[in-house]
Parts: structure tokens; sequence; C-alpha cells
């Protein structure tokens, strides 16, 4: 009488491993797997300058796959004068931003083509596990 209800306690039947359960499982897990996107290593590099060539101070980079910059501070990156990012995105295109205190924020396509690598101007591109050479970034004033 101590344990009876323990030891007759009904057992749980279950299914078949290869039940019409299990397949509607694999259907909703390989459609939502489809929508996934793997990761791409993404780099940049600049110089950033003042219109009288001055190097540029308290700047930030950030790399997104939005054309509007971040507004999370865990994105940008502080720099001075020059930059090296890299990050990994699912986005292509990407975006590259600069901001500099003082100074108009600016921003720099990023695109990536099948087995030609990453580009800025849709005529250089370098492999993805190279830094897209930005050139010099000159900035413009607050109007």
């Amino acid at each position: 009488m101590w344990n009876e209800s323990f030891f007759s306690a009904p057992q749980l039947k279950r299914g078949p491993l290869g039940g019409a359960v299990n397949k509607l499982a694999l259907v909703i897990l390989g459609l939502t797997m489809g929508g996934v996107q793997a990761d791409i290593i993404v780099a940049a590099k600049a110089n950033v300058v003042t219109p009288d060539n001055g190097r540029a101070d308290e700047c930030a980079v950030a790399i997104t796959g939005t054309r509007e910059p971040p507004r999370e501070a865990f994105w940008w990156r502080t720099f001075r004068g020059h930059f090296s990012e890299r990050t990994t995105t699912s986005s292509t295109p990407t975006y590259v931003h600069v901001r500099c205190k003082g100074w108009r924020p600016m921003v720099r396509r990023l695109v990536l083509l099948a087995g030609r690598g990453w580009s800025s101007d849709s005529v250089t591109f370098v492999a993805a596990l190279q830094p897209v050479d930005l050139g010099t970034i000159t900035l413009r004033p607050i109007r």
C-alpha cells in the first residue's frame, strides 16, 4: 500500500519514430533553416582627413547592414585619422558609417559579388578576408 500507486501508474505510449508528427517537425525545421543566411566576413579601411588635410580626431566607424547609422553604442569603434575595421554580416550590401565630432557623417556602400569579392565601386574587388580600401575620406562641414 505504500508504493502501489507509484508502481501501477499508467505508462505513456509513444508513437513510431517515423510518424507524421516527426515528418511535420522536419518540414518546419527545414523551412526555418532555409531562411537563415550565413555570416560573411567584411573588412574596410580608410584614412579620414579634414579639408585642410589634417588628421580627423574623435571619430568612430560602424559596419552594418543598413544605410541608416546605428543608434546603439556597441556598433561604433573609435579611431583617429585611420581605421581598419572587420566584422561579420549576413547582409549585402553592407554599409560603412563614419562620424567625427564637428563634421558631417558619411556612409559608404560595400557589395559582395560571388566569385569576385567585396567592392565599394563595382570596379575594384578584394577577397573576403582582405579589407576594402576606401582610400582617403575628406570630411565635410556640417551645414
